[in-house]
């Protein structure tokens, strides 16, 4: 998890603006410009008057979260390190009961990088092939040293970028089951904190 302060704040919704941008981006091809396909990006900006009587605004991309004046809401925030603003999580509606998640920002705050990369997997993965290619000639084939020598840096040479490869793959199918149970584990804790503040709006 990337080094980061979680924010949660609730409040009563004050006004509701909702807004669309159509991007277009131009790239050059040969001579003349072409334009690609564009796309629209949904916002959403929320005047929230705070349990403390302060007045916020917050602004939200792409969520289909329906909320209205009146209705409390949580927001699920992250300050993240050496970046000036921070980062959407989840919004709850807690007047509605319902929540939707910031994809984006969940993979930033719950994503981590694996202590050793695909590199350092290899390099160690190609040394102990060398070292089982090495005893297996000197001892198992009776080798002499620079025949032995030479078949163990050909192996840990040849299978290095397929040990490199599978690394990788295995990094990325790791991180996406860590991910997948982080984000659920997350989703559940913050549904049960959020309650708090649904519960002093009953009272």
């Amino acid at each position: 998890m990337a080094e980061a302060k979680l924010l949660i704040s609730a409040g009563d919704v004050l006004d509701v603006q909702l807004t669309s941008e159509t991007v277009v981006i131009d790239t050059p091809a040969g001579r003349r410009p072409v334009a690609e396909p564009g796309h629209i990006t949904n916002r959403m900006r929320l005047f929230v008057k705070d349990l403390d009587g302060r007045e916020q605004v917050y602004d939200f991309e792409e969520t289909e979260l329906g909320v209205r004046e009146t209705q409390r809401v949580a927001i699920v925030r992250a300050q993240m390190k050496r970046e000036p603003a921070p980062i959407n999580l989840m919004l709850f509606n807690l007047t509605a009961g319902q929540h939707d998640t910031f994809e984006g920002g969940l993979r930033v705050y719950l994503g981590r990088k694996p202590f050793f990369g695909p590199l350092w997997k290899a390099a160690g993965l190609s040394l102990l092939t060398g070292l089982i290619v090495w005893l297996a000639s000197r001892y198992f084939y009776h080798k002499d040293v620079v025949t032995a020598g030479f078949l163990t840096a050909s192996a840990a040479l040849l299978l290095f970028p397929a040990y490199v490869w599978l690394s990788r793959a295995w990094d990325r199918i790791t991180e996406r089951m860590r991910y997948r149970a982080a984000r659920k584990r997350f989703i559940t804790e913050m549904s049960a904190r959020v309650q708090g503040y649904a519960d002093k709006e009953a009272a």
